[in-house]
C-alpha cells in the first residue's frame, strides 16, 4: 500500500552549510525521507462484502506515481530553499490475495509491492539521477466484513531496502533502512452514491547502518471521499497527512548543527489536497487518477503528487 520513497536530499543542516559555502558532507544524514510514499491509497481502499468473496480471490494494482518539488522547506533552521528541483516517477506492481482463512473474526490475506524508480535531484548546484527498483513492502492484513458498506482491515507493512543505495548520491531508490508500520483502514459508503476511505499508519524506522542516522518516527494517514456521478464514474477530492513524532537521530544523539542541537528534532510534515476521479470497468476492474497539492511543509520536499492506478480483481 506504501511502495515508495522520496529522493534523499542533503539534511536541512547540510543544505545551510552549502547555501554558506561551508565544507560538509552531503551525505550526513537522510532528514526527511521515509519509507511511506503518502497519498498512495485513494478510492476504495478496501474491497466491500468481503465474505461474500472468493475463498482465494486475488487483485493485481499497477500503479503510477509522479512527484515533482521546486522548494525544499528548513523549518529546523528557519526557512525555505529556492532553486530545488526533485523529480521521481515510479511504476508499481502490487499482488493482493484474500485467502478463505479466519482470524479475530476477520478474512486474512497479505500483499507485496516492488516498485521500479527513476529519482532525479538537483539542489545547490548539485545534480543526481538514478534509474533501478526501489524498496519493496510485504504485509499479513486482515479484513473485516461490517455489512455490505463497511469494511475494517489491519495490517503490518514491512518495507525492506531492497533498492539501490549509495551514501555519497544525492539520488537513491533505497532508504537503505526498515521500517515497521502498523496499518488500519476501512472503505464506508454513507450512501449509495458517495465513498468514504482512509487509511492510517504509524512508521518505526530502523537506523541506516551506512550513515548512523535514524530517521524519527512518523504518523501519516490517506483519505478520499468521493460522489457517484454515473454508475461507473466517481469523482472527489483525496490527500494525504503526515508528521514526525519523535526527533532524527545520529550517532545515537538528537541531530545538530555546528554544535547546536536542532530545535525541532528535523521532524517533518506536511498535508495534501487534491482532486480524483474513480472509473469502474467491466463491473469488476477499476481505474483512478488522483492529484494532490502539498500545503503547511515542514523539512521536508513541498510539491505535487500525481497517482494512477489500475485494479484487476481475479481468481485462480
Amino acid at each position: 500500500m506504501n511502495p515508495i520513497r522520496r529522493p534523499r536530499l542533503p539534511s536541512p543542516a547540510v543544505c545551510l552549510a552549502i547555501a554558506s559555502s561551508i565544507a560538509v558532507p552531503v551525505h550526513a544524514t537522510e532528514a526527511g525521507v521515509d519509507n511511506i510514499g503518502p497519498g498512495t491509497d485513494g478510492f476504495f481502499v478496501l474491497p466491500l462484502d468481503v465474505n461474500n468473496l472468493p475463498d482465494h480471490m486475488f487483485a493485481f494494482n499497477l500503479y503510477y506515481n509522479h512527484y515533482e518539488a521546486r522548494k525544499l522547506d528548513i523549518s529546523s533552521l528557519g526557512g525555505k530553499v529556492q532553486g530545488v528541483n526533485i523529480t521521481s516517477d515510479a511504476i508499481i506492481p502490487r499482488l493482493d490475495y484474500l485467502s478463505p482463512l479466519r482470524m479475530f473474526g476477520g478474512r486474512v490475506g497479505g500483499y507485496i509491492a516492488q516498485p521500479y524508480m527513476r529519482q532525479q535531484v538537483a539542489v545547490f548546484g548539485l545534480q543526481d539521477r538514478r534509474e533501478s527498483q526501489g524498496d519493496t513492502t510485504i504485509a499479513p492484513i486482515i479484513l473485516w466484513d461490517m455489512g455490505n458498506d463497511l469494511t475494517l482491515g489491519a495490517a503490518l507493512e514491512i518495507t525492506l531496502p531492497t533498492g539501490d543505495y549509495d551514501a555519497s548520491r544525492l539520488a537513491n531508490t533505497s532508504n537503505n533502512f526498515y521500517t515497521y508500520k502498523p496499518l488500519i483502514s476501512a472503505t464506508w459508503l454513507p450512501t449509495e452514491r458517495t465513498e468514504l476511505s482512509i487509511k492510517a499508519t504509524y512508521s518505526f524506522n530502523e537506523e541506516n547502518h551506512a550513515t548512523d542516522y535514524h530517521s524519527g518516527q512518523l504518523f501519516h494517514f490517506d483519505y478520499s471521499a468521493s460522489y457517484k456521478v454515473t454508475d461507473n464514474l466517481s469523482l472527489g477530492v483525496n490527500g494525504y497527512y503526515l508528521k514526525q513524532t519523535t526527533d532524527d537521530k545520529q550517532f545515537g544523539k538528537t541531530v545538530t548543527f555546528m554544535g547546536q542541537d536542532v530545535d525541532d528534532g528535523v521532524r517533518g510534515q506536511v498535508f495534501a489536497i487534491g482532486p480524483a476521479a474513480h472509473l469502474t470497468i467491466f463491473k469488476y476492474a477499476s481505474a483512478e487518477v488522483r492529484w494532490a497539492k502539498e500545503f503547511a511543509v515542514e523539512n521536508r520536499p513541498e510539491g505535487e503528487m500525481l497517482w494512477a492506478k489500475l485494479t484487476i480483481p481475479f481468481t485462480l
